[in-house]
């Protein structure tokens, strides 16, 4: 996968905490891009860890990339980041669909990665939704005003400022992409149908008032699927707890990875 600068965010200052060369990957979800990974990103110990938020083929500063828009495609584009940058220490943060993506990362190179966390994970399996939101979703690509009805819908205290950036032109998932992802992410793999193999560390994050991936929901799939992750809800949050409570988010991931 090509990188350009603008993916890779690092932190100032010394990193005695963290080990060496440990880098957090940041895996954005469906509709979303690089974008939505800031504020957490600069709540995060500023000595903690080289961070890398890239954006998927077919979204953000990749909206031209070509498919297919798959997530074994987004696996392939991330680890070829990773060889990129020499990276073999990682810990992967994945935000809904971005949870099966990382997911499936550590199930191909578990070696490399040092810890796993999903934020309002969509199960790997799959994800069944009304049939009225399929419409609503899969084809609202470069549809600037239905993304934002989408994340005010979903979330419980997104400002205007935020909805703003998320749907800016430059950041908007295409119809292409929009379309092929939401087949993805519904379709999920079979390998979500077993408990979890990667036996790393792993922290499994639900938000109090998330109307997609309902907190009973996220505890359904830590106990079936990961029984000796951790566990926590945020509150106050619909479905991008990294947006709409950075600090508290930034707390629980700095503490599963012991950084101070």
């Amino acid at each position: 996968m090509a990188i350009d600068s603008h993916d890779i965010q690092g932190s100032s200052g010394r990193r005695s905490s963290v080990p060496e060369h440990q880098a957090l990957v940041f895996i954005h979800g469906f509709l979303d891009s690089y974008a939505t990974w800031g504020p957490l990103i600069e709540a995060m110990p500023k000595h903690a860890a080289l961070s890398i938020a890239p954006d998927l083929r077919g979204a953000g500063r990749r909206q031209a990339h070509p498919g297919p828009y798959t997530l074994n495609h987004a696996v392939t584009d991330i680890l070829e980041l990773l060889d990129a940058q020499g990276l073999t220490n990682v810990a992967l943060v994945g935000h809904s669909m971005g949870a099966q993506i990382a997911e499936l990362i550590a199930w191909h190179a578990p070696e490399r990665i040092s810890s796993l966390t999903l934020i309002t994970p969509t199960p790997l399996a799959g994800n069944v939704l009304p049939e009225s939101a399929r419409t609503m979703l899969r084809e609202s690509g470069a549809d600037a005003l239905a993304q934002r009805d989408i994340r005010k819908q979903f979330s419980k205290n997104l400002n205007g400022d935020q909805l703003d950036q998320l749907v800016h032109p430059a950041v908007l998932m295409g119809k292409e992409a929009a379309r092929a992802y939401y087949d993805a992410f519904i379709e999920g793999d079979t390998r979500g149908l077993s408990p979890c193999t990667y036996r790393g560390p792993t922290l499994i994050l639900g938000a109090t008032d998330d109307p997609v991936i309902p907190a009973k929901q996220v505890a359904d799939i830590r106990w079936n699927r990961f029984p000796a992750a951790g566990f926590r809800s945020i509150d106050g949050s619909g479905h991008w707890p990294q947006l709409e409570q950075p600090e508290r988010t930034a707390e629980m991931l700095a503490s599963h990875l012991r950084l101070r």
